[in-house]
């Protein structure tokens, strides 16, 4: 019995362990689903994709259909008069608003699904930086504790050696400086994980279980890649094309207005609900074209405005395209340099360690002073640190330019 015990203990211990640590796919997941952007990205899908259905509603006819009952108060006349109604009708135009509406609502819809990718893309890259961030503090805070760990023993060797007068009574104090540095750094380390949780579950909306942080696999690509388009130059090509046509629908405007129209009618006295008796009363062809004069000095105004912001998003489209390949070329040549970075604090963390460890060596047997024993010290917390921080650096860097070339971030979102 003891020994099936045993076995189900060491099979559901690691579902439990498993169970108390956040992952960054199910941050990243809770942020996609719970984040005020995501709800306000889909009303506005939602918003988009209700004004084109409005916009082609706008090409039905008009269909008017009117019940009417009338008393005309005459000596005469005292019955009471039923009528009905329907009226069929529609005009066309040269420069049919109608088309223009569509058009628009297109491109409005088209914005609107980029958007909606984008953010997405924003709330994962924000996830996964702030979750980095964690790991970093977490990492930096085990560190902090680890010197002070060191110090402590550090301080017992110096209080031994100085009671045994081998060392003098400067040295034990600024050993015991040291040591309050080493309690600062660790209590600082523990604030600013603190916050940074805090900062990361407020955005995520959800309450800090306090489960340990799980660092992602990861990997860095160092292939450089030419800019082509990401989602906000696609907004700016649909904004630009949304330009184009209200340009055009302005040069329009100085055409003459020609109108088609036409209405059928029905109407029949009494027996308003007999619809199948109803015959053809009235039906209307019509053609009309009219030019106002003094109205193109308004339509040459909205022209000319028209043509500005026209070439002003023709030269931002440009700009921005121009630019978006600067920022990627920065961005390649940020990350190369980072894992450059990285390997050569990679090398020196090596051997800032051995030199750490002779110096503690020397110390104990009296060959050097505290002061270069701290040298030691701090050369080898310093490349602790800056190792790690270039190492979640270079992983948000990565990120940094699927984001800017709105590639899938982590290869998923």
């Amino acid at each position: 019995m003891k020994k099936i015990m045993s076995i189900i203990v060491l099979i559901i211990l690691p579902l439990i362990c498993v169970a108390q640590q956040y992952t960054l796919d199910e941050l990243i997941n809770i942020g996609l689903e719970k984040s005020y952007d995501i709800q306000a990205e889909v009303v506005n899908e939602l918003n988009a994709e209700s004004s084109l259905r409005s916009s082609y509603y706008g090409v039905l006819p008009s269909l008017s259909v009117g019940l009417d009952r009338t008393k005309t108060y005459d000596p005469t006349d005292t019955e009471w008069t039923n009528t009905a109604e329907l009226t069929v009708s529609k005009n066309f135009s040269l420069n049919e608003p109608s088309y223009y509406s569509i058009r628009t609502s297109i491109y409005g819809m088209k914005n609107a699904q980029l958007s909606m990718n984008e953010t997405r893309k924003q709330i994962a890259y924000y996830i996964f930086s702030n979750y980095l961030g964690v790991l970093e503090l977490q990492e930096t805070l085990e560190i902090q504790r680890k010197n002070l760990e060191l110090q402590n023993k550090i301080q017992l060797q110096i209080q031994v050696q100085f009671d045994a007068g081998d060392k003098s009574l400067l040295e034990l104090k600024q050993s015991e400086v040291s040591l309050i540095d080493y309690e600062i750094a660790v209590n600082e380390a523990i604030n600013a994980l603190s916050k940074t949780r805090k900062d990361l579950f407020s955005y995520l909306n959800i309450d800090d279980k306090g489960f340990e942080f799980i660092e992602p696999a990861y990997s860095i690509k160092l292939e450089k890649t030419e800019f082509q388009f990401n989602n906000a130059l696609k907004q700016k090509f649909y904004t630009l094309e949304n330009g184009k046509l209200l340009h055009f629908r302005s040069m329009m405007n100085f055409l003459p207005t020609f109108t088609i129209g036409y209405g059928l009618g029905q109407y029949k006295l009494d027996e308003v609900t007999a619809f199948s008796d109803y015959n053809r009363n009235s039906q209307s062809l019509y053609l009309s074209a009219s030019w106002d004069i003094f109205g193109l000095l308004d339509t040459y105004e909205s022209y000319s405005r028209s043509k500005r912001n026209l070439n002003l998003q023709k030269l931002e489209y440009k700009t921005s395209q121009r630019d978006y390949g600067i920022q990627l070329d920065n961005l390649q040549n940020d990350l190369a340099t980072l894992q450059r970075s990285f390997d050569l604090y990679e090398e020196k963390l090596k051997l800032a360690s051995e030199n750490l460890n002779m110096a503690q060596e020397q110390f104990r047997l009296g060959m050097i002073s505290l002061l270069d024993l701290d040298r030691s010290k701090i050369d080898f917390q310093n490349t602790q640190l800056a190792r790690i921080q270039k190492h979640y650096q270079l992983m948000i860097k990565q990120e940094e330019i699927n984001l800017l070339l709105s590639d899938k971030i982590l290869g998923k979102w």
